[in-house]
């Protein structure tokens, strides 16, 4: 991308993000805030507690789905994207430096498919805000351009509130943020189609773009729905491609994800064989595994003294044409 590049230096993280004396992660005070308020405003603070180790919920379209995933998942899935973005662990360094070089300056088109509730774009966001609160980045203007693409109505409406009520404080750091949520549907051509308009009318004269997409596997990992969703990846992909653009793929690690026969192995493949025009693995060489893997503890703002592990699997597709 064009803005000048910059990485993070994980020793110099505040206390209040990363603490290596606990070993534990804390997502910034402001996300974390505007997200326990969202949970009592809507009455789901009884739901949020009575997840037990059994639980896994990987959403729904229908409110009841989504609501238990908000309630239960969602500040997991931020800590996970904010794992990539921070490289505490200094084990997803490629991750790392594409979001913050990417989030550094200028302006941007970030693409966040599916997006849920918006957990891994808010991640993203208001760590660089509170990176640049505490003087580890510069403060420098960022515009940026999100979105969301996402089935269920109800994530979407979620995904709304938070980004209305976090805006105020990523101004405060000159992040400004204009956002368009959209219905999408990733296994349907038009649905696809429409999302892809949206990123070349809403970001015309934008070459520098970033492409999210984070907790999928739930749903790729259903019978047939890797083959349905591969042509409309593709697209994606090939539409975001440009000098310098990349995309980042984030997951908890799962056999479902990085097994041998796992959604990672499965895009490994895809790529040198079908997307090699447009989209190149970023890999720490020929022996490398596909995607990288870190994990720290960390502790939710709705269960304080109750640290829990963050198991991250990520991968970096750059998007450049050849």
């Amino acid at each position: 991308m064009s803005n000048p590049v910059t990485y993070l230096d994980p020793s110099q993280l505040p206390k209040n993000l990363w603490d290596p004396d606990t070993g534990l992660l804390h997502i910034p005070e402001s996300l974390a805030r505007c997200y326990e308020a969202l949970i009592d405003r809507h009455g789901l603070r009884e739901l949020a507690s009575s997840r037990t180790r059994d639980d896994s919920p990987i959403g729904g379209i229908d409110q009841v789905s989504t609501d238990k995933h908000f309630a239960q998942q969602f500040d997991n899935s931020v800590a996970r994207a904010q794992l990539s973005l921070t490289n505490v662990t200094g084990e997803v360094d490629a991750a790392s430096d594409a979001l913050v070089c990417a989030l550094s300056a200028g302006a941007i088109c970030l693409t966040d498919a599916p997006c849920g509730a918006g957990a891994a774009s808010l991640a993203f966001l208001s760590t660089i805000a509170e990176l640049r609160k505490q003087d580890v980045l510069p403060r420098l203007p960022l515009e940026v351009r999100l979105l969301g693409a996402e089935i269920s109505p109800f994530a979407r409406d979620y995904a709304r509130q938070l980004l209305e009520d976090m805006r105020p404080f990523l101004e405060t750091q000159a992040i400004f943020l204009s956002e368009q949520l959209l219905e999408w549907d990733a296994t349907d051509r038009l649905s696809n189609t429409d999302l892809i308009q949206a990123m070349v009318r809403g970001c015309p004269e934008l070459n520098n773009r970033l492409l999210v997409i984070a907790n999928f596997s739930g749903f790729l990992s259903q019978r047939g729905k890797q083959k349905d969703v591969e042509p409309q990846l593709e697209e994606l992909f090939r539409h975001t491609s440009g000098p310098g653009n990349v995309a980042i793929w984030i997951e908890p690690q799962m056999n479902k994800v990085n097994s041998d026969g796992g959604i990672f192995h499965w895009l490994a493949q895809l790529t040198p064989l079908k997307w090699r025009r447009f989209a190149q693995l970023a890999t720490g060489g020929e022996a490398s595994p596909p995607f990288m893997t870190s994990s720290v503890k960390f502790e939710s703002q709705l269960a304080l003294g109750r640290p829990h592990p963050i198991r991250l699997a990520v991968m970096r597709l750059d998007l450049e044409r050849s």
